[in-house]
């Protein structure tokens, strides 16, 4: 041993472990690091090929790569660590419009509760957008990733305007979850018990329900908390007024504030505008790279972006949904969720919750299901559901009317009508010769060119562009109408300039 070495064994022996660590620690990031097999495994990606189905690589490798999918030692760097929030059990079998519905809300309980919200990819099991089923009479639902359809807090987006939220509370994707809380480290919280514990029943008001679960959630020392049984947020309370009391909070979260579309929505968008409005398209929707169409070329098409000038955007949920109309009818059922906004008792009720803030106003929406003289209930509310043809040209000439004389809101010079649909070509078209025949432009979900990984996610492009548009019909008992109703209040859109059937 030299005279150098023998000065300082200490110090030597301290960058020995230093390395050790380094490379270990490297070795095991490389080990965990998900794969593009985490997203779509090797069999399902075969079958995936076999029925023709996309597999959008470029969307999966962004979301593998979101800067807090990183050991949580990375994120937290020693001081504390990341904790998430998973529910299993959520809606699944429904249409994408339901679960984003419960998606939305669990992100904001995330939010409150100081975790990482966990989404998961969507299996298309109901209205598959392309055919599933192999040729031995198996069906292999569509897989397609989160962020093909949504860029915002949901699906891993920021926290804040700005990008200055930390990085540990922003959602990751359920692969990542499976990576960074292993089961052994998983608590599970059983829904039907602990809402038991926390006092609440099915007559519970929206508001107690997201607090409490909250304050649990946000007091759990554990890291990974998972939430089985069903989905807290069920199908239930979108159908009930419970929910309006949860408005004030959730639509100030992240969740709402900062919703944005998909590059991939918003680049078909764009490549349609000229259906949409003779006016150039706003700059959030004007790609900002050479290849236009790529994923990664623009940025998010928010909620808050300046509308599309000229359109009125209608939305006719027609096909299987007569059927569901009836059902609605016969069970004497509320406006879907948002929807009853305007329901006049609601738009005046006096704000009990401490956390709302003084003053506030309930966004009055002007239109609800009201019980039209002469009529009964059920007849009403199957019009309000399934317009006719005649009741369709009669109403957007009246909303056109109203819109040109302004008031609450700018004027609006509406000349275009987009309608969002899954009707019959050939009615709709029937349709289309009526309005035109009334001095207005029209184009419908039929006109647009979409490519197929756009085409897998259509419902999401017609809803952006009922989201953007300078005023919106929508059917009251939907879904859909009520995500876009709730995406066009969170980015700023007029309240009167929303309207139903």
């Amino acid at each position: 041993m030299n005279s150098h070495q023998a000065k300082f064994p200490r110090l030597q022996s301290l960058w020995a472990r230093l390395c050790i660590f380094t490379v270990v620690s490297l070795v095991l990031f490389w080990v965990f690091l998900p794969r593009h097999e985490s997203h779509f495994p090797p069999w399902t990606a075969s079958l995936a090929q076999e029925l023709g189905h996309p597999m959008f690589p470029d969307i999966r490798s962004y979301e593998q790569n979101l800067p807090q999918h990183v050991m949580p030692s990375l994120l937290s760097k020693g001081t504390d660590r990341p904790r998430y929030l998973f529910f299993p059990n959520a809606t699944w079998g429904c249409g994408w419009n339901n679960i984003l519905q419960e998606q939305l809300l669990n992100t904001h309980l995330a939010y409150l509760s100081d975790r990482a919200y966990v989404f998961p990819g969507y299996i298309a099991r109901d209205h598959p957008p392309l055919p599933d089923t192999l040729p031995n009479g198996d069906r292999h639902p569509l897989h397609i990733p989160a962020n093909a359809f949504t860029s915002g807090s949901t699906t891993g987006g920021p926290l804040s305007s700005d990008g200055t939220d930390r990085l540990m509370r922003r959602a990751v994707s359920e692969e990542w979850y499976n990576v960074v809380c292993p089961r052994t480290e998983v608590v599970t919280l059983d829904l039907h018990g602990t809402t038991r514990e926390l006092g609440l029943d099915d007559n519970s008001e929206g508001v107690d329900i997201m607090d409490r679960w909250a304050k649990k959630l946000s007091e759990m020392t554990a890291p990974c908390v998972s939430v089985d049984g069903g989905p807290l947020f069920s199908y239930v309370i979108f159908s009930s007024k419970r929910l309006i009391s949860l408005w004030p909070s959730y639509s100030q979260g992240p969740a709402l504030k900062y919703f944005a579309w998909s590059p991939l929505v918003t680049a078909a968008v764009f490549r349609n505008f000229q259906l949409l409005s003779q006016h150039p398209p706003p700059q959030a929707l004007t790609p900002t790279g050479d290849r236009p169409h790529t994923f990664r070329s623009f940025p998010p098409y928010n909620s808050s972006a300046p509308p599309i000038l000229g359109l009125l955007g209608i939305h006719l949920r027609r096909g299987d949904f007569k059927q569901h109309c009836y059902r609605l009818v016969r069970e004497g059922l509320e406006y879907n969720a948002w929807n009853q906004l305007g329901t006049p008792e609601i738009t005046v009720r006096p704000v009990l919750h401490p956390s709302t803030p003084p003053g506030y106003a309930w966004p009055a929406l002007p239109d609800y299901l009201d019980i039209r003289q002469g009529q009964s209930r059920g007849d009403t509310a199957f019009d309000h559901c399934w317009p006719s043809a005649e009741t369709i040209v009669s109403r957007v000439n009246a909303i056109r009317q109203s819109a040109e004389s302004g008031g609450a809101f700018p004027s609006q010079n509406l000349r275009r009508i987009y309608i969002a649909t899954n009707g019959d070509p050939s009615w709709i078209g029937n349709l289309a010769v009526h309005l035109r025949a009334d001095g207005w432009d029209v184009s419908s979900s039929f006109d647009m060119q979409l490519t197929l990984e756009e085409h897998t996610v259509a419902q999401a492009v017609d809803m952006s562009v009922l989201a953007g548009a300078e005023s919106f019909i929508g059917a009251g008992f939907s879904s859909l109408t009520s995500n876009v109703v709730q995406i066009r209040l969170a980015g700023g859109k007029h309240p009167e300039t929303i309207h139903f059937w």
